[in-house]
């Protein structure tokens, strides 16, 4: 039963990708979660919806962002000073995300 609906979100997932791209481009914007906070983060993820993302892409913060730029490495390692953790930005995206997997 699991594998089903490791499937059935592959397809969805799938469907989404396919339809935000259309019209032959789509607006993705990248966060990292928890930086600088998560409430800051839930707030720009609404952000971007109501600027008319496609997809969010959700940066899940690690300790060796060595193949990241600065930006990116400084956003993780605010992000995991912090405190974040995989379980925290699993219960943002399932507060913020209406129609995703």
């Amino acid at each position: 039963m699991q594998q089903l609906h490791v499937t059935e979100q592959r397809i969805s997932m799938n469907k989404k990708i396919t339809e935000a791209f259309a019209k032959g481009k789509a607006f993705i914007p990248f966060v990292t979660c928890g930086d600088p906070s998560l409430d800051v983060t839930e707030k720009i993820v609404y952000a971007m919806e109501e600027a008319g993302a496609d997809l969010i892409e959700l940066g899940i913060p690690f300790s060796d962002p060595t193949a990241e730029g600065p930006v990116i490495q400084g956003a993780n390692l605010r992000a995991l000073s912090g405190g974040t953790a995989c379980v925290h930005i699993h219960r943002l995206r399932l507060r913020t995300c209406h129609s995703c997997l």
